[in-house]
C-alpha cells in the first residue's frame, strides 16, 4: 500500500513552496489560522504545527493573537540568476500546466456559477472591482482572491485544491515581480481589465464564461511562452536539464493503511470478488496479504461493518452483507464517513467535467494497435469498462500537470462502491457499463466526439445514481454536487 502525505505535510509543504516562489512575499502576512482550517480543510492543531515548523525553519514570524509574517528572503538577493534559472528549468511543466488550466478551469468556473448563481457569483469579484487600477500584483491577488471563492461555491471538495496546485505550478509571482518584468502586457490585447472576468461571469453564459476563460489561460500561456523564449535567448544558461515543477495529492489525510484496505475490499465485494452472504478470508489471512498487523485489519473491517458492507460474527467470521440501505444511512452520521463520501462525489463531478477534453486531446495518440488490447482487457473477468478506458486516456495525455491530475482522482474513485448497488455486481450489465462500451465503439469506430461525449456520460450517470442514494438517506450536502451538463 502506498504511503500518502499526511495534512500536515500537504499545509507544509504548499506554504513553504507559496513563500518560496514569492506568492508569500517578505513582509507580508499570512492569512490568519482560521482561514487556512477553512481553505486546507484541517483543524486547528494541524496550523499550529505548521506554522510552528514554519518558524523554525527562519520562514515567518509569529505572535500571539496575529496573523504570521513572513520573513523569509530569496538568496541571492539582487542577483537574478538562481531565480531565473530555477523557473527555466520548470519552463516545460510551466507551460504544460497553463495548458492543463486552459483545458480544465473553464469548466469548473462555469459549473461553480450555475451552482451559485450570478448574484451571488458576482458578490465574489466586489474588491477585485476596487483594486481594477492598482497594480498587477494586487489586481491578481484580488482575481485569485475572487475566483477561489467561486470555486468554494460549486460546493466541490476538490475544486480548490486543484486549482491551488496549479497556481503554485504555474509560477506567476516570478513573472509579477518588478524586476522581471517581461517585455509583454499580460495578455492587453485580449483584456486592459481584470474585471473582463467578471463580465463573462455576469452574463450567466457558460459557453461564454467557458470561451473566455479558456481564452484568458492560452493568451497567458502564449506570452508567458514569448517571456521564457526571450529571457534563453539573453542567458547564456547553456542546455537546461527540465524538471517537473508540479505537483498534487487528492486524498490528504486519507492516509491510514486502515482506510486504504477498507476501500480496497469494497472494490472486491462491489466487483464480486467476494460475493453477497460469503465470509472474507481470515484476519490472519487478509493481515499477511495487506502486510498489516491483525489490529488494522479489525479496524478496517470495522469501518466496512459501520458501512453495511459486512456483518461480523464472534466464531463464524465476517460476513458479506450488501444491500444494507439502513446500515449506509447510519454510518453517514459519521463525520468521516460523511466526507469520504462527499470527496467520492466530488471525484466523479470532477471527473464528468474533466474526461471528455481529456480524451480529446489524448485520442490522437492511441493507435489501433493500443484499442486492440482495450478490447482484450475489456473482456476480463472483474474488469470495470470506464476505468479501463480512462487509463488509457491518462496514459496518452500529452500534459503531465493533467495526467498527475487525473490519476489522482481516478485514485478515489473506488468502483466497488458504484457496483454494490447491484446484486450482480459487476456482472450485472448495468448501465454504467452499457455507456462505457457504447463509448468504445465510437472510440473503435474514429468518432473521438462522441466517445468523450459518453465518457462525461458515464460519470454524470455514476454522480447521480449515488448522489440521489445518498441525499435520499439523508445525507443533504450530496444533492448540492449537480450534475454538469453538455458545455459545463
Amino acid at each position: 500500500m502506498e504511503r500518502k502525505k499526511t495534512l500536515h505535510d500537504y499545509l507544509y509543504e504548499n506554504l513553504k513552496e507559496q513563500i518560496q516562489t514569492g506568492y508569500y512575499k517578505y513582509g507580508e502576512a499570512l492569512p490568519s489560522m482560521n482561514q487556512l482550517c477553512e481553505t486546507y480543510h484541517v483543524g486547528i492543531r494541524t496550523v499550529r504545527d505548521v506554522l510552528s515548523d514554519l518558524r523554525e525553519q527562519g520562514m515567518i514570524r509569529t505572535e500571539e493573537r496575529r496573523p504570521a509574517v513572513i520573513v523569509y528572503r530569496k538568496t541571492g538577493e539582487g542577483d537574478l540568476v538562481p531565480d531565473i534559472l530555477a523557473v527555466l528549468q520548470r519552463k516545460d511543466s510551466i507551460l504544460a500546466v497553463y495548458k492543463t488550466m486552459e483545458q480544465l478551469m473553464p469548466g469548473m468556473f462555469a459549473l461553480s456559477v450555475r451552482v451559485c448563481g450570478v448574484e451571488t457569483a458576482m458578490d465574489h469579484f466586489k474588491q477585485l472591482k476596487k483594486d481594477r487600477r492598482k497594480a498587477v500584483r494586487v489586481r491578481w491577488k484580488s482575481s485569485s482572491n475572487a475566483l477561489y471563492h467561486l470555486l468554494d461555491a460549486s460546493h466541490n471538495l476538490l475544486f480548490r485544491d486543484i486549482f491551488t496546485s496549479l497556481e503554485i505550478g504555474s509560477r506567476i509571482p516570478f513573472f509579477l515581480e518588478p524586476e522581471y518584468t517581461p517585455p509583454f502586457s499580460f495578455c492587453c490585447g485580449e483584456y486592459d481589465d481584470p474585471m473582463w472576468m467578471a463580465e463573462a461571469v455576469s452574463s450567466g453564459d457558460t459557453r461564454v464564461i467557458r470561451e473566455r476563460f479558456a481564452c484568458m489561460y492560452r493568451s497567458l500561456g502564449h506570452d508567458i511562452k514569448r517571456y521564457l523564449d526571450w529571457i534563453e535567448s539573453r542567458i547564456a544558461t547553456g542546455d537546461i536539464e527540465q524538471r517537473n515543477g508540479y505537483s498534487w495529492n487528492s486524498e490528504q489525510g486519507h492516509d491510514h493503511f486502515y482506510i486504504q484496505i477498507a476501500r480496497d475490499l469494497i472494490d472486491r465485494i462491489g466487483l464480486g470478488i467476494y460475493k453477497n452472504g460469503s465470509f472474507l478470508p481470515p484476519e490472519a489471512v487478509l493481515a499477511q496479504e495487506y502486510g498489516v498487523s491483525t489490529a488494522t485489519i479489525r479496524r478496517s473491517i470495522s469501518m466496512l461493518n459501520r458501512l453495511g458492507f459486512c456483518h461480523t460474527y464472534n466464531v463464524k467470521g465476517t460476513q458479506v452483507t450488501l444491500f444494507n440501505d439502513q446500515a449506509t444511512f447510519q454510518s453517514m452520521k459519521n463525520r468521516i464517513h460523511k466526507k469520504d463520501t462527499l470527496l467520492y462525489l466530488s471525484g466523479l463531478q470532477f471527473m464528468a467535467l474533466a474526461s471528455a477534453p481529456a480524451a480529446l486531446l489524448a485520442v490522437p495518440y492511441i493507435g489501433r494497435d493500443e484499442i486492440g488490447r482495450m478490447e482484450e482487457e475489456l473482456t476480463r473477468p472483474y474488469a470495470v469498462p470506464l476505468s479501463i478506458l480512462m487509463h488509457h486516456i491518462i496514459e496518452n495525455l500529452p500534459l503531465e500537470p493533467y495526467q498527475i491530475i487525473l490519476r489522482q482522482v481516478s485514485g478515489i474513485l473506488r468502483w466497488g462502491y458504484y457496483y454494490s448497488f447491484y446484486q450482480d455486481g459487476i456482472r450485472a450489465g448495468n448501465e454504467l457499463n452499457q455507456i462505457s462500451y457504447e463509448a468504445f465503439r465510437r472510440l473503435q469506430a474514429g468518432n473521438t466526439e462522441e466517445f468523450a461525449r459518453l465518457l462525461s456520460r458515464c460519470y454524470c450517470h455514476a454522480l447521480e445514481l449515488v448522489r440521489d442514494f445518498m441525499a435520499a438517506g439523508g445525507l443533504s450536502e450530496a444533492a448540492l454536487l449537480v450534475t454538469p451538463s453538455a458545455d459545463g
